[in-house]
């Protein structure tokens, strides 16, 4: 990330001005479903689908120690701020929140040098407020004072424990974050008495950790200050694992596997006195790959967790016609362009794509050169959605938006505004291979075969066309026929068939 180490009140920008009325109202419902964006994602502002969020969250302001003061928050204003104005800009047309994220893990650094000392929490949160304050200095002033968004996120990672190598830490933190949360909270009621700006923040699987170490038994008080925290329920399988095994799970994996999931998570959290209305669930629009030490096709028991061969979690061994992520990050856009190509459950040839009914997510598996990559998918991320729905959780949240492709994950994501759950649970366990001349295809869906009409009459497919496997249906909300019944697409598909699981086309109810 390209940074300027310089403090907000003295970096030159403008802003846009904007009055619009919004083109297009969120959902009536109180679900969230926030986004981040970082600037050095390849989708631009312009192509962000405004539709799908109700809160945007930009990365990142930081926290550095190379910065003159450890309360400036470090951005660069050529870099950053003309994306920072555009989110504005459209946030306030579509009625989309956007909130300045301040963190993260490489930012984090002086986070617990700031909230120790009460005058540098005074200057950390006048630094915070010009994000949320408008720039009354005019366009082309030189010392501007507000960026006009609509709260601050914290991706402190992580309060009282280590996270990145050149973080401060201390046994403190927790106690002296909920003292920066009081006087901000304070700061922000005072300045905007009639219009509510956000606290939010990005969390781990456990609460804040207290003075001994371990996670807090209460974090309550917490709570009065954010108006919900976003567990980072991913990464729970990576480079820093034993073993291979789930990036994202939502339920938790079998001992003596990592113990922590979204369910672990969530249980966790509301355990220690957080609300269950004020907790969001994060998913991973991307997946990790690794090169396993064994044949994972020639287990048995299949399993997602055995060993690999050291580093080669942070380097690539596919370059994926250039949409390799970094490292071993495979984003779900590399995933659908380059292994499930045919489909979001079916790989190209030589891969094989297996389902955890117990942590409700797939990996592939390619026996050639023994890469395994689990990561997050339209089933398993519709499988969160239900548990979010079914707990009455506040939302979702997704890392990143740029990761996904077509709108396919974010659409899964949207029907947490649904009031009925989604059935995409496969059978355990579930293998899908390539068709290739040397494999068998094994699954527990059985597709029929129909051939494309067109239905007429007076019923409620009068006029609409039967569904074609040849056909991108890329608006939401289409409707076509298929084996007597009324479909409508949830979000862009093409050859996925009315009725499989992963769920792309909603049942209408028989013709």
């Amino acid at each position: 990330m390209k940074i300027t180490l310089v403090s907000l009140a003295t970096v030159a920008f403008a802003i846009v001005s904007v009055s619009a009325v919004p083109i297009k109202k969120r959902a009536s419902d109180n679900k969230v479903v926030v986004g981040y964006w970082v600037p050095w994602g390849d989708v631009p502002v312009s192509a962000v689908d405004f539709t799908k969020y109700t809160h945007i969250n930009y990365g990142f302001g930081t926290l550095l120690k190379s910065a003159a003061n450890p309360t400036d928050i470090n951005f660069d204003r050529y870099y950053d701020g003309d994306n920072m104005q555009q989110l504005v800009q459209k946030g306030n047309q579509y009625g989309v929140p956007i909130l300045m994220s301040l963190g993260g893990w490489t930012g984090s650094e002086t986070f617990s040098t700031v909230v120790a000392d009460a005058n540098l929490r005074k200057t950390f949160i006048n630094n915070a407020m010009v994000f949320v304050r408008k720039n009354t200095n005019g366009a082309d002033a030189t010392t501007p004072n507000g960026w006009d968004m609509d709260g601050i996120d914290f991706d402190w990672e992580y309060p009282g424990r280590q996270g990145a190598d050149n973080n401060a830490v201390s046994s403190a933190d927790s106690a002296n974050y909920l003292l920066l949360l009081k006087e901000l909270r304070a700061q922000l009621d005072l300045e905007f008495p009639n219009n509510h700006k956000l606290i939010t923040a990005a969390v781990r699987v456990q609460p804040f950790d207290g003075p001994n170490g371990s996670p807090l038994s209460n974090v309550a008080a917490y709570a009065a200050y954010f108006d919900w925290v976003s567990i980072m329920a991913y990464d729970i399988y990576g480079s820093w694992s034993e073993t291979t095994g789930p990036v994202a799970p939502l339920g938790t994996p079998p001992s003596p596997n990592a113990p922590y999931s979204v369910t672990q998570a969530v249980q966790s959290w509301t355990a220690a006195g957080w609300p269950e209305d004020q907790l969001v669930v994060g998913t991973a629009f991307y997946g990790y790959s690794f090169t396993t030490t064994v044949n994972m096709n020639t287990q048995s028991p299949v399993t997602q967790y055995v060993p690999y061969v050291s580093g080669s979690n942070t380097a690539s061994s596919d370059a994926c016609n250039g949409l390799y992520t970094t490292g071993a990050t495979w984003s779900w856009k590399s995933l659908r362009s380059c292994i499930l190509t045919a489909g979001p459950t079916t790989p190209a040839s030589g891969w094989t794509r297996y389902w955890d009914s117990n942590t409700q997510t797939p990996w592939v598996f390619r026996a050639s050169d023994k890469t395994f990559i689990s990561y997050d998918d339209i089933e398993s991320i519709t499988a969160k959605v239900n548990f979010v729905k079914q707990k009455n959780l506040r939302g979702v949240m997704l890392w990143e938006i740029d990761y996904d492709i077509n709108g396919e994950l974010i659409g899964a994501l949207n029907l947490v505004h649904s009031g009925s759950t989604t059935t995409t649970t496969t059978a355990s366990p579930t293998k899908t291979t390539a068709t290739v001349t040397t494999t068998t295809t094994v699954a527990t869906k059985t597709t029929t075969t129909v051939t494309p009409t067109t239905t007429s009459g007076s019923s409620i497919c009068s006029g609409v066309p039967a569904w074609s496997s040849s056909t991108t249906y890329a608006t939401s909300g289409t409707k076509v026929t298929y084996n007597g019944h009324l479909w409508t697409n949830q979000w862009w598909t093409q050859n996925e068939t009315p009725g499989a699981a992963w769920g792309a086309w909603a049942d209408g109810g028989a013709c």
